[in-house]
């Protein structure tokens, strides 16, 4: 009889468990707070990574995410971070770490901008929509591998910050940034919304745009200027680049840029940056554009090629 009890009390204890257990995984799947919509303006904070690093080796952070279709307001794909998987080890939280999970993020979405563009347009059904995220899905698995592989998990300060210009492009190809339009229809290309500024010189003051992102600064002001005395400009714009304390100011005439009409290359070696000058013609006025970035012995190409794009898309378009 005693045995029988024993038994019997074993067994209701391991019913309890499983049913505790049961319970736990159930609460644990549909707690609101496991799974964080992501979107453009989200952002990561360490509160976000609750689930557990490995006891012993594993990475310093692993952000775990699911994509999934949803019907309201309408259909579409949303990304969403599993909170209760991401871990972070908290003897390694920085900015910087957190900064890349967060673009693992931000890259499966501005992956999928075309998915949702193409539902839209295309008026895709719910198991449609669910077969074109699952296609796409594969394809995102390969560029978190190959962003972590390049960036070595964010140690590579340059090419992290090359593939977070190139992550932001992928999701603002699709918003203008209107600039001057009080003087002229023209067009340049920032990888994220620029903010206003005055370009304060001895002799005037210029309205501008600019964006310091990357660690990298982009602007572009109009200079109010319609000449065409080469000599006259090449003159005036080493002064003023000389005049911030820049050296190895080296001009290049052949004028590599579409409307140019000067090309500079100097170094701040107060900054330790080095800056890159362009003066555009618009059909109104003259643009100066300008690059500013981190004087560097390795990856300087990096940095370089987002210069270059953003020189390439000055455009009037007015013609």
């Amino acid at each position: 009889m005693l045995k029988k009890q024993k038994l019997l009390g074993i067994i209701i204890c391991f019913v309890l468990l499983f049913i505790s257990l049961s319970i736990e995984f159930f609460n644990k799947d549909s707690n609101p707070d496991r799974y964080k919509v992501w979107t453009e303006d989200s952002v990561l904070k360490a509160e976000d990574f609750l689930g557990q690093p490995p006891f012993y080796g594993g990475r310093q952070a692993k952000i775990y995410y699911r994509v999934k279709v949803i019907t309201s307001p309408e259909i579409r794909v949303v990304t969403e971070m599993d909170r209760f998987q991401s871990y972070i080890k908290k003897n390694r939280i920085s900015e910087k770490l957190i900064r890349h999970e967060a673009y693992h993020l931000n890259l499966t979405l501005a992956l999928f901008v075309d998915v949702n563009e193409k539902i839209l347009r295309q008026n895709l059904s719910v198991d449609e929509s669910n077969q074109l995220t699952l296609r796409i899905y594969h394809r995102v698995k390969q560029y978190q591998k190959l962003y972590d592989k390049e960036t070595n998990h964010s140690l590579i300060e340059a090419q992290q910050n090359y593939w977070e210009y190139k992550i932001d492009s992928i999701m603002n190809k699709s918003i203008h940034f209107p600039i001057f339009q009080e003087v002229e229809n023209i067009e340049v290309y920032f990888p994220s919304r620029p903010k206003e500024f005055v370009l304060v010189l001895p002799d005037a003051d210029f309205n501008g745009y600019k964006l310091e992102k990357y660690n990298m600064k982009f602007w572009i002001a109009d200079v109010n200027m319609l000449t065409s005395d080469t000599s006259a400009i090449e003159d005036f714009w080493i002064y003023t680049i000389a005049n911030e304390g820049h050296s190895n100011i080296v001009i290049n005439r052949d004028y590599p840029y579409e409307r140019s009409i000067f090309d500079s290359y100097s170094k701040d070696t107060v900054e330790n940056e080095v800056v890159l000058d362009k003066l555009l013609l618009g059909k109104k006025s003259t643009y100066w554009l300008r690059t500013r970035y981190p004087i560097v012995e390795e990856n300087e190409g990096v940095y370089k090629r987002k210069a270059d794009q953003f020189f390439n898309s000055f455009k009037v378009l007015d013609e």
